[in-house]
């Protein structure tokens, strides 16, 4: 009988001792994604220095980017080859002023038009805002989006654009991208991000 305990003890002994293995349950790349979307919102001031080429059925142009926001207020400094100093775009959601590399200051409502007008390209600008922050532009429906396994948009349409994230670099708690690449139709933009700073 106190054999029979004894064992009974022993087996008890052990089982309580045994590691009691729980699987977590996967989190979907969805689930990380909108996690994401949540914190990288709340990066409304930052600048960006990097270079792109655009890209029309005719021509190509090979251009220096700076990008500063301030919440709504942006400066986009263009360099070369429009001009020789470049052009640089300040504004907000409701007026966008364009500076030519003479003085002379264009202004609009519609920053893309203006673009486009002014030096023969089109540009997402209102877009790009959130494309370069690795987000889906809030104010339009997605087409079609796909994600890598930490939540990170790797393809993306929007307003008939593909936008495709090459890579990512970390910034401060953020992964950013570093290399996009847009297109719609015959019209191209790739750009490379090479500094991710603090607008403030």
């Amino acid at each position: 009988m106190c054999r029979k305990l004894f064992l009974l003890w022993v087996m008890l002994t052990l089982t309580a001792c045994s590691p009691i293995w729980q699987t977590r349950p996967a989190v979907s790349p969805e689930a990380l994604a909108q996690a994401r979307q949540i914190e990288l919102l709340q990066l409304n001031n930052w600048k960006i220095q990097g270079r792109t080429v655009i890209r029309n059925k005719q021509e190509a142009w090979n251009v220096g980017l700076r990008w500063q926001q301030n919440n709504d207020e942006f400066q986009i400094q263009l360099l070369g080859p429009f001009a020789q100093g470049g052009v640089s775009i300040e504004g907000n959601d409701k007026s966008v002023i364009m500076t030519m590399d003479d003085g002379q200051k264009l202004q609009s409502t519609n920053p893309e038009a203006l673009i486009a007008k002014t030096l023969g390209v089109q540009l997402p600008i209102d877009a790009l805002r959130f494309w370069i922050r690795g987000l889906p532009y809030q104010q339009s429906k997605v087409e079609l989006v796909e994600y890598d396994e930490k939540g990170r948009i790797t393809h993306l349409i929007q307003q008939g654009w593909n936008v495709d994230f090459k890579r990512y670099v970390p910034f401060k708690q953020y992964s950013l991208p570093s290399k996009i690449f847009i297109t719609r139709a015959d019209r191209s933009l790739r750009l490379v991000i090479t500094s991710w700073k603090d607008s403030l």
